[in-house]
């Protein structure tokens, strides 16, 4: 009996590691969410197999040609991901099949980030000319939130940090603002110099430091938050006007920055705050934000390739193309810092998400 009891534990063991093995070998990959943002659609892209598996059409959804999807962040586990709709004054939640499971409704959504206790924060449209001076903290379950007031114009960049702080910035005026979480108090930062045009703000991994880039005076500003409730401007770096949304490499040692002005991409190294690298190529047209692959090895680069980029008065006096044209997914290789493909997507392509890091 005893020998049964055996042979059939063995069994159910043997049969657990291997389902388990099983459901690793079958786990989804990485998938990135591309908004294609004048033709109202959403590209999902294997970042392993580098190539589209699916299109959202929010046509298809009922929303209007106009939906204007902007920024996508995605729940680490993958399970969820939520868009910003401008012209649907919408952000809405969507689970892992692609499914609508929620939405909140909101003035002119923009930028997106995922904060601590189950939160989604949202700003407002750079194309927005006088949106609501207030930013939006949403139940990522329910969909249900509240707006606080920011106090400043045109609130735009934002980024969240695992200590409870939500940062954002204004279009129009030199402040940025830091929010606590926990009870949602309002600090106000002012900049020096001439009307920044703070367009968005990046993390370290450890928390201690955030980067902005300007619009208009085409700066990397680099903050430090170790007092979260009090940014202080530590540096200063020009990189080209026109600059957009910064990232970091997964090990923190680099921040690379999109500059549309000058069709590149601009590494940063963290440690020193110098330039070490400028990525060109003819497929790199108003290139608007940057993501990295989970190990690092691939950044993926947004293209806008747009006539009249943004309704906005910093751009003006700005090269643009003579008509739109269909953006790219940019593919570098972060290594030899080379482009390995470029997929055309759409018109005019701005935000986009991964799986947040744990």
């Amino acid at each position: 009996m005893i020998g049964r009891v055996g042979w059939v534990l063995t069994l159910v063991a043997v049969t657990l590691t291997v389902g388990a093995a099983s459901s690793r070998a079958t786990q989804p990959p990485d998938l990135l969410y591309v908004c294609v943002q004048d033709n109202a659609k959403v590209a999902v892209v294997d970042t392993v197999l580098k190539s589209v598996v699916r299109t959202v059409d929010f046509q298809a959804l009922g929303f209007t040609a106009t939906a204007k999807p902007h920024y996508v962040v995605v729940e680490p586990d993958g399970a969820f991901w939520y868009v910003s709709l401008i012209g649907a004054n919408r952000v809405v939640k969507f689970d892992r099949q692609d499914r609508m499971v929620g939405h909140y409704e909101m003035e002119t959504p923009g930028m997106l980030a995922l904060a601590p206790g189950n939160r989604l924060v949202a700003t407002r449209s750079m194309s927005a000319v006088n949106p609501p001076k207030r930013i939006a903290i949403i139940d990522r379950t329910s969909m249900k939130g509240e707006e606080v007031e920011i106090l400043f114009a045109r609130p735009h960049p934002m980024a969240t940090t695992a200590a409870g702080y939500a940062y954002t910035g204004s279009l129009g005026v030199n402040q940025i603002a830091s929010i606590a979480l926990a009870d949602l108090r309002v600090g106000i930062t002012n900049l020096p110099g001439p009307i920044h045009s703070l367009v968005q703000f990046a993390v370290t991994p450890d928390g201690k430091t955030l980067v902005a880039s300007t619009d208009a005076t085409g700066y990397v500003l680099v903050f430090d938050i170790s007092s979260p409730a009090s940014p202080k401007l530590a540096k200063s770096i020009p990189v080209g006007a026109m600059a957009f949304d910064p990232a970091f490499t997964p090990d923190g040692k680099f921040v690379w920055v999109p500059v549309k002005a000058t069709n590149q991409l601009i590494v940063l190294d963290t440690t020193t705050w110098a330039e070490v690298a400028r990525v060109s190529d003819a497929n790199l047209k108003q290139p608007q934000q940057i993501v990295f692959s989970s190990d690092g090895a691939t950044a993926f680069v947004t293209n806008n390739n747009k006539m009249d980029h943004m309704a906005d008065p910093a751009m003006a006096g700005h090269a643009m193309p003579e008509m739109d044209a269909t953006g790219a997914l940019v593919i570098v290789n972060t290594k030899t810092r080379m482009v390995e493909k470029a997929i055309p997507l759409g018109k005019n392509l701005t935000g986009m998400g991964i799986r947040a890091a744990r």
